[in-house]
């Protein structure tokens, strides 16, 4: 069952300078299989226009799905690596994806998830973030 949730989402990119993005929206969040998922609609504050991020959170992995305006899913699971397309109104732009850390603390009534990974662009650009997700069931 579907339970109301606030998800706040934070994420720091280390690079020339730090830059820091928080965002807090309503969303859902329930439990499916071995699975919690949280599901919130993006805003135009965030720069993703019309598109739906839903996170799939398991025991040891956390999925990042975003549909809309914006289309990708990036997975990040201790010391694993990934090339995925990241797709926008503007074009797609084919990145690699290498988790650092994921550290899951979740429930039936929320929690937090940690993830620090390193988003390479081309072979000598590379931007390491840290994303703190916290979803709090109402």
């Amino acid at each position: 069952m579907d339970k109301d949730a606030i998800i706040r989402v934070s994420s720091i990119q280390n690079n020339d300078e730090d830059e820091c993005i928080e965002i807090v929206s309503p969303g859902s969040f329930f439990k499916e299989d071995d699975e919690y998922v949280a599901t919130y609609e993006e805003t135009e504050l965030s720069g993703l226009g019309d598109t739906l991020t839903t996170f799939r959170i398991g025991e040891n992995y956390f999925n990042l799905i975003r549909e809309g305006d914006v289309n990708t899913n990036m997975e990040f699971k201790n010391g694993s690596s990934s090339s995925i397309l990241y797709n926008t109104p503007h074009g797609g732009l084919s990145i690699k994806i290498k988790t650092n850390d994921v550290n899951i603390d979740i429930n039936e009534a929320g929690g937090k998830v940690k993830v620090d990974y390193d988003v390479i662009i081309a072979k000598d650009q590379i931007i390491n973030t840290k994303l703190v997700a916290t979803i709090n069931v109402k």
